[in-house]
């Protein structure tokens, strides 16, 4: 497995700085996960905010969206207009959600996959 090889160079490699950002989430040498600096300070931002915790549409946040969406296609894309989206939980989430839509409303059409990619993008698709 390709992915994985690459994890087995990143244990390889000798530099004191390597942090593993290739497979699933950061880790330590010591294998524990590593959490960035970034992310710390946006939970911290979020827990002095004191939010009430609801439950989200079972589309997602719409703020969010609108703004991953403008990230993705730029400010000026009328997204109303011309992209639909949802928020989901992980990368294999989204492949899951993806394949459900093209499965439902374009079936039988081919679905391209990177080589290499992860075997479970395969068993969704």
């Amino acid at each position: 497995d390709a992915i994985l090889g690459i994890a087995a160079n990143f244990k390889a490699c000798t530099n004191p700085n390597k942090v593993n950002v290739c497979v699933g989430a950061y880790r330590t040498e010591e294998g524990k996960p590593y959490v960035l600096s970034t992310v710390r300070k946006a939970e911290y931002r979020l827990l002095e905010d004191n939010e009430i915790k609801e439950y989200l549409p079972i589309e997602g946040d719409r703020d969010f969206i609108n703004c991953a969406m403008k990230f993705a296609y730029g400010k000026d894309m009328d997204i109303e207009e011309h992209i639909a989206a949802v928020q989901s939980l992980s990368g294999t989430g989204a492949c899951f959600l993806g394949g459900s839509f093209l499965a439902q409303f374009w079936p039988n059409h081919p679905i391209y996959v990177p080589d290499p990619t992860w075997g479970n993008h395969i068993k969704i698709f």
